[in-house]
């Protein structure tokens, strides 16, 4: 287990998804929220999942977890980003978004070993080609910075202003995110999950 809290993003409209919830999707009987975030446990003792604060039905697959839940009135990135790391005191937190059905606990385990060598980098998931992607650890010297952060671009202005150690992933696994009905029939037929 480490010390890096893990913040787990699952926030969002999910508006291209509409009527449906695209965390609330199964993958082998199981949620999508509620399966990203078993996996975020399994890499960190330190878990705090980031919801909407009117969002009862995502809340009521993850009450039973360890994690820490907490709610933002905003749906905006940046919304999502503050409340995560905000009161955190890790020395570094790893922010996953919750619709990246591919990040596995392997995944995360190869971002914190990377950390681990290199404690004051920001580190950051490629592809295996080298695109950049999510996950990002972020160590607590960037805390303040996430704080004033705004609009729906994430931490993208902390990572260009101040560089990343890029880690690459298996296949595509750092940029793979569902968003909407079609995303999710072309990933379904990938993993033969229809």
């Amino acid at each position: 287990m480490t010390d890096v809290a893990i913040v787990l993003l699952a926030a969002g409209a999910s508006n291209r998804m509409k009527p449906a919830d695209k965390l609330l999707e199964f993958i082998d009987g199981t949620p999508l929220i509620l399966r990203q975030l078993r996996r975020c446990c399994a890499a960190s003792g330190n878990v705090t999942v980031v919801l909407h604060a009117g969002d009862a039905k995502r809340r009521a697959w993850i009450t039973d977890s360890p994690a820490r839940i907490i709610t933002t009135p905003e749906r905006a990135m940046s919304a999502s980003l503050r409340a995560g790391i905000a009161g955190c005191t890790a020395p570094a937190a790893m922010v996953v978004l919750a619709d990246m059905p591919d990040i596995t606990t392997q995944d995360m385990e190869t971002l914190l070993a990377a950390h681990r060598a290199y404690p004051q980098d920001i580190i950051q998931a490629t592809t295996a080609d080298g695109r950049p992607g999510q996950p990002v650890i972020f160590p607590a010297k960037y805390y303040a910075d996430i704080a004033q952060l705004t609009g729906d671009a994430g931490a993208k202005p902390i990572v260009q202003a101040n560089g990343a150690r890029r880690i690459a992933l298996p296949d595509e696994h750092a940029i793979t995110d569902l968003d909407t009905p079609e995303d999710w029939a072309t990933w379904r037929a990938c993993v033969n999950e229809a």
